[in-house]
């Protein structure tokens, strides 16, 4: 598998297409959180065809910083806290709401340390054959730490959701981050985000759902 400044900006455009269609099936202002997930991956997917392009055309060179922070806020701050926020905002059951709050906890912590690495260390990213390695600076054991957290609220939190295509995204997104893990491991951070960001499809399916349930409790 190839990808290229051109992948992410179809993937970009696709998403923008498949966000705007999610956001119509919004009955609820909170639901909007989850609803946004492809139109903030579409924006993510642009950064990282924009890291292409300052890679491999010294006319956006000037982009380069730019693009390649932009991206890792999306992967490293971002999501770590939206995701389960996302997957709270759409909850029903309490029981399961008060147990996704503490895989927000997760991501809010991982979030600040991540965001604390990437203002105290250099961020690299350098194409390396058909993929973008980023690498940022840590211990080892801030490794760990951040990759257990990450886990926890991006990986494990959507499975304690009661909306079944719900659990069908979060299904995809183990499946594609094994994929990823044994496959891409050197490119993770970029090919899982490319991964996630396609999936975020479902996330349509899941906002339809869940706007023919409020329509058949009218």
């Amino acid at each position: 598998m190839c990808f290229s400044a051109s992948a992410s900006f179809i993937a970009g455009a696709a998403l923008t297409v498949v966000g705007v269609a999610s956001m119509s099936q919004v009955r609820k202002p909170a639901h909007m959180i989850f609803a946004s997930l492809p139109l903030i991956f579409a924006i993510q997917q642009i950064c990282e065809g924009f890291v292409w392009l300052s890679l491999s055309n010294l006319t956006f060179f000037w982009a380069h910083t730019y693009a390649k922070y932009a991206f890792l806020f999306f992967a490293q701050i971002i999501w770590p806290f939206w995701i389960p926020l996302a997957f709270l905002s759409i909850e029903r059951v309490p029981r399961r709401r008060k147990i996704m709050r503490y895989f927000l906890f997760a991501g809010i912590a991982v979030s600040l340390l991540l965001t604390g690495r990437l203002i105290f260390s250099a961020a690299v990213a350098e194409i390396d054959g058909c993929h973008i390695a980023y690498k940022v600076g840590t211990t080892k054991a801030m490794q760990v730490l951040t990759g257990i957290l990450y886990i926890c609220s991006i990986v494990i939190a959507p499975f304690f959701s009661s909306w079944r295509t719900a659990i069908a995204l979060a299904t995809v997104n183990v499946v594609s981050l094994l994929i990823t893990t044994l496959f891409f491991e050197v490119y993770l951070v970029s090919v899982w985000c490319f991964f996630a960001a396609l999936q975020s499809v479902l996330v349509f399916f899941v906002m339809r759902e869940i706007r023919r349930k409020s329509l058949e409790n009218t």
